[in-house]
């Protein structure tokens, strides 16, 4: 139904994960985590985690990337460095690394969604969902601010072009769009949890009426029933015949006689005829 707790809670996190897990691979393919324009060469420099783009003085655009140890060696190596092109460094690879891991966690925990689907593997389903996309939002916010720490370091926070012309790089469009992402994996971590708790709640719930009615099913019922062969009441059990009816006469047959009071002396006492009138 439309107000179920799959709808308003489990649904939004697979939603939630889902923008995250695109986001994130747009910031991973673009080259503008780090950002500058070198005045000097009329052009603006793109530094990502795998790609180098330039943009030429008559418009042309150029990409260079890294992919194996030859590539990081090749652009690294001086006889590059005179084409002025952005250098790659091996803390860019290492975060590139992870944040593949990070995105083939997310893409496990969405695996585990659709599973999730099954009534008999459900609780374990939604159980892996949330641990695999909190292992991600974690790691990919400890990236985050790695990434803030070594681009701020003072030898990767330049471009040089040359002794004069050193530039300030600064964070672009790719790094805040992996900050969206990891938001959105948190967020779907937050409804993650909140289901879950509903699960174990509800199974805690189903247990405890289970074992109710089982002991209530185990112990004999009890029921007061009144007899007319003896006039008075006891407690039955459901092994006894229930009678429902009763004498209001009273009845001293009991193992243990008891003197009757004034009460039921004067209550049980007949009424005298009434006189005749000899008129």
């Amino acid at each position: 139904s439309p107000s179920s707790p799959k709808v308003l809670i489990q649904i939004p996190s697979f939603v939630f994960a889902v923008l995250g897990f695109i986001l994130m691979w747009v910031a991973l393919a673009t080259p503008a985590w780090q950002v500058t324009y070198a005045r000097e060469l009329r052009q603006w420099v793109q530094s990502g985690l795998w790609i180098t783009c330039q943009t030429r003085p008559n418009g042309m655009y150029t990409c260079t990337w890294m992919f194996s140890q030859d590539d990081f060696d090749f652009y690294t190596s001086a006889e590059v460095s005179s084409y002025r092109t952005p250098a790659f460094y091996q803390w860019q690879r290492n975060l590139l690394h992870i944040f593949l891991a990070v995105q083939v966690s997310v893409l496990i925990a969405l695996i585990s969604f659709c599973v999730s689907n099954s009534s008999g593997m459900q609780k374990g389903a939604v159980t892996v969902f949330t641990i695999f996309i909190t292992i991600a939002t974690l790691t990919s916010f400890v990236l985050l601010v790695a990434f803030l720490v070594l681009s701020h370091m003072v030898e990767y926070r330049f471009y040089h072009v040359s002794v004069s012309g050193i530039y300030e790089k600064h964070r672009g469009y790719s790094f805040y769009l992996a900050l969206v992402a990891a938001i959105f994996y948190l967020i779907s971590v937050c409804f993650s949890v909140v289901y879950i708790l509903r699960i174990l709640r509800d199974s805690s719930a189903s247990r405890g009426l289970q074992r109710m009615a089982k002991e209530s099913r185990s112990q004999p019922s009890t029921a007061y029933t009144f007899n007319n062969s003896r006039d008075d009441y006891r407690m039955a059990t459901s092994h006894d015949d229930f009678n429902p009816t009763f004498s209001f006469q009273p009845s001293y047959r009991s193992s243990h006689q008891f003197a009757p009071s004034i009460d039921d002396h004067y209550a049980m006492k007949p009424l005298p005829a009434t006189p005749q009138s000899h008129f």
